[in-house]
C-alpha cells in the first residue's frame, strides 16, 4: 500500500518586503527556507491575516540567515503574515 504524505503549500518571496501575506486565514507553518546569505537579515512572522508585524510569533535575525531551513511547526490562529528586511529568496511551507 502506498504511503500517504501530508500536502503543504509553498509561498516564495523573492525580495524583502513588508506585510507579506502567506495565508489570510488560520494555518500551520511547517518551515521557512532561506535560500541566500544576506547581511543584516530579519524575518518576522506574525499571527495576522495582513500585518507582518502584528502579533509576532517568530523572529529570525542575524548577519546571515541562510542558506538554511528553519523548522517551525506552529499553528497560527488568524493568518500567517511577515515582514522581511534585507533578506531575499525566502520560501514558506504551510497549510
Amino acid at each position: 500500500m502506498a504511503q500517504l504524505h501530508e500536502k503543504f503549500d509553498y509561498k516564495y518571496q523573492a525580495a524583502a518586503a513588508t506585510n507579506v501575506v502567506v495565508k489570510d486565514s488560520p494555518g500551520y507553518l511547517k518551515a521557512i527556507i532561506v535560500g541566500d546569505a544576506v547581511t543584516g537579515s530579519v524575518i518576522e512572522v506574525s499571527d495576522h491575516a495582513s500585518d507582518g508585524n502584528g502579533n509576532v510569533k517568530i523572529y529570525l535575525a542575524g548577519d546571515t540567515l541562510g542558506p538554511a531551513v528553519y523548522p517551525v511547526e506552529a499553528q497560527f490562529d488568524t493568518g500567517i503574515s511577515c515582514d522581511i528586511t534585507n533578506q531575499t529568496h525566502v520560501t514558506f511551507i504551510y497549510k
